[in-house]
């Protein structure tokens, strides 16, 4: 399949979350959230994928402030919600539908981040097209991101 991204185009995000323990943090999102372990440096810094996402954890001491949200697109928002059910992972909102055409639930890890988790339910539709001309967006799909 052809890389439908140019050369300037943003091709993923990947997080940088303060933690108070990193090796902690990696644990916990390995054995819990199911992630694979990518690197650790020392106790100040490492990082962790699932799928195309990688988590960059930095140590940080005193009060962590999280970023409010990350949102993270799945294929099966509801399978997904059942497995970190069996794992007591911390549930914030119950996986419900939005007009906005997803599918989606909020969870919360050990260090305090919130995670946005859904899929898309069928195209976004809005009462004006976007600037680029491309129209709406489908949510949740790559391959419709406008």
């Amino acid at each position: 399949m052809d890389n439908p991204l140019g050369p300037t185009d943003w091709q993923f995000v990947t997080l940088q979350l303060p933690v108070p323990d990193v090796r902690e943090a990696r644990t916990y999102d390995r054995d819990v959230l199911g992630f694979k372990v990518a690197w650790v440096y020392e106790e100040e810094c490492g990082a962790v994928y699932h799928g195309a996402t990688e988590v960059f954890f930095s140590r940080e001491e005193g009060e962590i402030r999280p970023p409010p949200w990350n949102f993270v697109h799945v294929e099966n928002a509801a399978a997904l919600l059942a497995i970190y059910r069996e794992r007591d992972v911390t549930i914030i909102e119950e996986i419900e539908s939005h007009p906005r055409g997803m599918r989606e639930f909020t969870i919360e890890d050990n260090s305090g981040h919130r995670f946005r988790i859904g899929h898309s339910e069928g195209p976004v539709v809005t009462s004006t097209v976007a600037s680029s001309g491309r129209g709406p967006r489908k949510g949740g799909s790559r391959e419709g991101r406008g």
